[in-house]
């Protein structure tokens, strides 16, 4: 499916309609910061994740009297978004409720995407919205951007550092029930390469509002508002990194429950909408002295 294709300055990005999916981020003169898709290891670049983030056991969540089929991360990113709008440097994609969705998420919706680039980044918006007149519309919202690890012209992966922009609980949670050690760090300076990628890891209850995946060299700032989870995801020793802005957590469950009363799932009010954003800035010193 053809992207579409925005430019500002020295910066390019490319947006697909299929997940309405980030799949290129890149400056003139480093390259590409988006993983590429490159390798069976995973070949997605930084699908949008709705109605659910993740995955529960099979046959324990309910809608209504149906156990919930959906595959993980919801049916988002394998649908194609509908292109409402687009210039040199925005686009904004649709995603509403269908027959289609309907069949296995019996709730209305409307999901848009918005994308604008200019000369220091990429701003992209979600927005939920609940078209129904009388039901609540229970949802999951996420963001899986997966970057170059090593990033364009930061020098050695072991080098790249997370930097948080507030002091976190300092203890990664696995998720998936992978019997792996929690990742301890100070709260602030995470090591990826120091962490055992065997599975995803949480970061519940998030305080930062931004992240910084890096080298002084190059690094690129993630800033999310109106997420409340955070996630980490590679696959081994894979080339990329994963940085995952959640509205909600998964909660571990045994016995059966209804997804529109699970604890970790937002909640609109009929015909209510929720905002949510994401900055990509590129920085470093590379990206300074091409700016001179």
């Amino acid at each position: 499916m053809a992207s579409i294709e925005l430019r500002a300055n020295d910066l390019a990005a490319g947006i697909s309609p299929l997940g309405a999916e980030l799949v290129s981020l890149s400056h003139r003169r480093l390259g590409e910061f988006i993983w590429q898709a490159q390798s069976d290891a995973w070949r997605r670049s930084a699908p949008v994740l709705f109605p659910v983030v993740s995955h529960y056991p099979r046959g324990l969540v309910m809608l209504g009297d149906t156990p919930m089929d959906l595959p993980p991360h919801g049916f988002a990113p394998s649908s194609t978004f509908e292109v409402l709008e687009v210039t040199g440097h925005s686009c904004r994609l649709r995603l509403a409720s269908s027959p289609d969705t309907l069949a296995t998420f019996p709730y209305a919706f409307e999901l848009s995407v918005d994308f604008a680039l200019d000369a220091r980044g990429l701003t992209q918006e979600m927005r939920v919205r609940n078209p129904d007149a009388n039901a609540e519309l229970p949802y999951m919202l996420g963001a899986h951007p997966g970057f170059n690890w090593p990033l364009p012209g930061a020098g050695r992966r072991e080098a790249h550092r997370l930097q948080f922009d507030a002091v976190e609980a300092g203890a990664t949670q696995p998720l998936g029930g992978a019997p792996v050690p929690r990742y301890s760090f100070d709260g602030r300076v995470a090591v990826p390469s120091d962490i055992d990628f065997s599975t995803a890891y949480g970061l519940p209850d998030v305080v930062s509002r931004s992240v910084r995946f890096g080298t002084e060299a190059t690094h690129m700032t993630l800033d999310f508002d109106g997420f409340a989870q955070f996630a980490l995801w590679s696959r081994g020793v894979a080339p990329f990194l994963c940085l995952e802005p959640w509205s909600d957590m998964p909660i571990a469950i045994t016995e059966p429950r209804q997804f529109a009363t699970l604890p970790g799932v937002s909640r609109l009010p009929p015909g209510a909408g929720r905002s949510y954003r994401l900055r990509f800035t590129p920085g470093g010193a590379q990206v300074r002295e091409g700016q001179r």
